[in-house]
């Protein structure tokens, strides 16, 4: 029963901000030494083989629900040079810009909601999600949540682009 109320939890932005705030107070460099950061389901390199399957190298990346995950650092350093993370959540972008900005200058993190992205059509050839459809699925309107996230994935992906979800749902 605890779980099942967490889980209903992740369709809100409320959650998400709760969450990273938490570790807030806590410098990067100690948060990153005592703790892991999160990565829902898989790390890189357990989804590598579907990435370089299907994503170039030189392809305009877009992460959605980043998180503190390590999967932009980890694909930045395998040869992904063009790597754009958002989040729902403003501590956590913070977070992840602080950290980066002299480690890897070049990943861009930005606060955003991903049923309302605020790129132009077409911008970008891949888009790699690791459980932010999951999360909208959790939520109140969830239905109508999750149509307006995959209309947003479609508009700001190039003709050719490809949508990775990595996911607990079935096919289906």
């Amino acid at each position: 029963m605890y779980k099942r109320q967490i889980m209903a939890q992740y369709g809100k932005p409320e959650y998400w901000e709760d969450r990273y705030q938490k570790y807030a107070s806590l410098t990067l460099t100690k948060y990153f030494r005592d703790k892991e950061p999160f990565d829902w389901y898989q790390r890189y390199t357990g989804i590598k083989d579907i990435v370089t399957q299907y994503i170039q190298p030189t392809f305009q990346i877009l992460n959605i629900g980043s998180g503190n995950s390590r999967l932009a650092e980890e694909m930045y350093e395998d040869g992904y040079q063009h790597l754009t993370n958002i989040d729902i959540s403003f501590t956590v972008i913070k977070q992840m810009q602080e950290l980066y900005k002299e480690k890897i200058p070049n990943l861009a993190f930005k606060q955003m909601d991903v049923r309302s992205l605020q790129y132009d059509d077409g911008t970008f050839d891949a888009v790699i999600d690791k459980g932010t459809f999951d999360s909208i699925l959790c939520g109140d309107g969830s239905g109508p949540n999750a149509d307006q996230m995959l209309s947003e994935i479609y508009r700001v992906l190039s003709p050719t682009g490809v949508y990775i979800c990595i996911t607990y749902g079935l096919p289906e």
